[in-house]
């Protein structure tokens, strides 16, 4: 597929067992730091060697501890790390956004616009490193919903998403400046999950600012199909997320702080579950869409070996549909 580069999100590498370590992914951020049993260094090289192995393009690099400031502080600068990545042959394609706000353990709520200021602020650094690494991509979800039998219930309707699509088309103003291009990504538990919250952000986002990263396993496991929903907003396409799903999460799972964990059980490789790939490849490739296809498996305990399947998946089954 001639048209299209594969690159992985770093999440993908994110089972404490692959690192030989115990607990879930919210636990491998402390095991890298000074005095910890690995350093910055070793992750990294770890993760760049494992991605050549696998035989993708490039990385996605994500929320801790494969995140921007780790790759500072193992390599220096933002141009020493994308030279690692390029002795093996690599780009960083994308940067995703953490919502942590800096120097805090808590997450920007950003329906509060006390919260965009500093917010905008780390927006504006990490632009600056992906630019200085060559990547032309960041990636934004909106924070998590509340359960459906909360109190007060969480209602995501215009007034909601307003402030947040405010800081948002802020956030894709300075990533322009400086090069890069903002994006929005669903999540299946997010304020933007399904169908109808991608049609509500793409109206109240400026199209100037703000693109669209579709993630076809999100979106399928909040029971929405990826194909409609690109299909309608094909003209915001900047990068995408492949990554299979099994079906939608029952509509009254509880949301709180492990849902990313239990989510993964929704989630499969490429060519394993029932998103609709020959569709999907035959759509992109009538949009004419040309970039990044970026892999997502969440802590895959062999994420090398897992890679090199969905890579050869892609090949071996759409290669002839968009080549």
């Amino acid at each position: 597929m001639n048209n299209l580069r594969f690159a992985t999100d770093l999440v993908t590498f994110y089972d404490p067992g692959y690192w030989d370590a115990r607990g879930g992914m919210d636990d491998l951020r402390t095991l890298i730091g000074p005095g910890q049993r690995w350093d910055p260094p070793r992750f990294w090289e770890r993760v760049l060697d494992a991605t050549r192995e696998a035989g993708l393009d490039g990385i996605e690099i994500t929320f801790a501890p494969g995140d921007w400031t780790s790759a500072l502080a193992a390599y220096g600068s933002a141009r020493q790390f994308a030279a690692a990545a390029r002795d093996r042959g690599l780009a960083i394609c994308s940067g995703f956004l953490s919502n942590r706000l800096p120097g805090s353990e808590r997450y920007a709520d950003l329906r509060n616009r006390a919260d965009h200021e500093p917010m905008l602020e780390a927006v504006c650094g990490y632009a600056e490193f992906l630019r200085d690494c060559d990547a032309t991509v960041m990636v934004a979800s909106p924070p998590l919903r509340a359960s459906r039998d909360a109190v007060p219930p969480t209602v995501v309707d215009w007034r909601t998403v307003e402030p947040i699509a405010d800081a948002y088309n802020r956030f894709g103003a300075e990533c322009i400046r400086r090069g890069v291009h903002f994006t929005i990504h669903p999540e299946a538990f997010s304020f933007l999950r399904n169908s109808r919250d991608v049609d509500l952000f793409m109206l109240l986002t400026d199209p100037t600012y703000v693109g669209f990263c579709p993630d076809t396993a999100q979106l399928t496991v909040a029971g929405s199909d990826p194909l409609d929903v690109v299909r309608r907003h094909r003209d915001r396409l900047v990068i995408t997320h492949w990554k299979d799903a099994v079906g939608a999460a029952p509509a009254d799972i509880a949301i709180d702080e492990r849902i990313y964990e239990r989510q993964v059980q929704w989630f499969a490789p490429i060519g394993s579950g029932v998103v609709d790939w020959p569709g999907w490849a035959r759509l992109l490739r009538d949009i004419r869409f040309r970039g990044w296809a970026v892999f997502e498996l969440d802590a895959a305990s062999d994420p090398v070996g897992e890679l090199r399947r969905m890579r050869s998946y892609v090949g071996q089954t759409l290669g002839h549909i968009y080549s």
